[in-house]
């Protein structure tokens, strides 16, 4: 064999070990790619059902028993529905925006020694506001939660311990955008009960929520001595629901949360996304 004969034998092989390299190099790219289709394709579809399980959450929150709903006081720890080739599990639970673990804060017009404005969104009925003047016409105390953001809200609640105390029987709630110019959403007269919830017509860019009270219960200590009659608050609470949705296809899960403001037919229904999380979950 001439040596001409042999160098083109020798190219002839690099040339083909390099074409196999190419070949199988497009072809496991092209196995790759299919994966990559096919995950994305499961991911797109896992997250579309949770989006599911996130809208039919809302719809029961807004939708009363008596329609085929839950009513706005629904919850529950895990509700799974089966949807084409896949699944959601819902969990719907109570949040409160009023909550300081939530990212609001909380003023008043006077606070009695360490009963401060604080202690009414702290998350422990044991703490309270205490204001130091006896709330007047002319003179009413305000406690004024401020929150992280806008929302919409529909639905508030105050409780006083000890039951008997310091309870406000003529107060308003009122809610703002600016902190200055405040609406009245609700009024109410002569109340009596020391754990109130309040529901009003969906108001919304709420940055600012205002209870005023202009007069409490009377208050007697146990030695017979009337005491001054302070507005006492312990837990003071913006209502809404926060809902997870996990959708589920094949081995694949995407999860999806909000947290929304819902309530049923007595008043206008509104929803109010706070957050839209898209979160793999393994």
């Amino acid at each position: 064999m001439s040596r001409r004969s042999g160098t083109a034998l020798i190219l002839t092989f690099i040339m083909l070990i390099s074409l196999t390299a190419i070949t199988v190099a497009f072809l496991y790219m092209s196995s790759v790619q299919v994966k990559v289709m096919g995950y994305d394709t499961a991911s797109s579809q896992a997250l579309w059902l949770a989006e599911a399980g996130l809208q039919k959450a809302i719809w029961n929150l807004m939708t009363p028993t008596a329609a085929g709903g839950q009513g706005e006081d629904w919850a529950t720890s895990g509700t799974t529905e089966s949807l084409g080739d896949g699944n959601y599990a819902m969990v719907v639970e109570r949040w409160d925006f009023a909550l300081a673990n939530n990212g609001a804060s909380a003023t008043a017009t006077s606070e009695q020694g360490s009963n401060v404005a604080a202690n009414a969104i702290d998350g422990n009925d044991a703490t309270y506001w205490e204001s130091v003047n006896q709330p007047t016409a002319a003179n009413p105390q305000e406690i004024i939660i401020t929150f992280p953001y806008a929302l919409t809200l529909n639905k508030v609640r105050f409780l006083i311990l000890p039951v008997s105390d310091h309870s406000p029987r003529n107060y308003s709630w009122q809610v703002s955008s600016d902190g200055v110019n405040y609406t009245t959403v609700v009024n109410v007269t002569n109340n009596s009960s020391a754990d109130v919830t309040d529901t009003f017509t969906a108001a919304s860019n709420v940055k600012y929520l205002k209870l005023q009270v202009t007069t409490v219960g009377l208050v007697v200590p146990p030695q017979g001595i009337p005491g001054v009659p302070r507005v006492r608050i312990a837990t003071l609470e913006a209502i809404g629901s926060k809902i997870t949705s996990t959708g589920a296809v094949a081995s694949l899960s995407r999860k999806l949360q909000q947290t929304v403001v819902a309530d049923d037919a007595t008043v206008t229904a509104y929803s109010q996304k706070d957050w839209n999380e898209i979160v793999p979950v393994n």
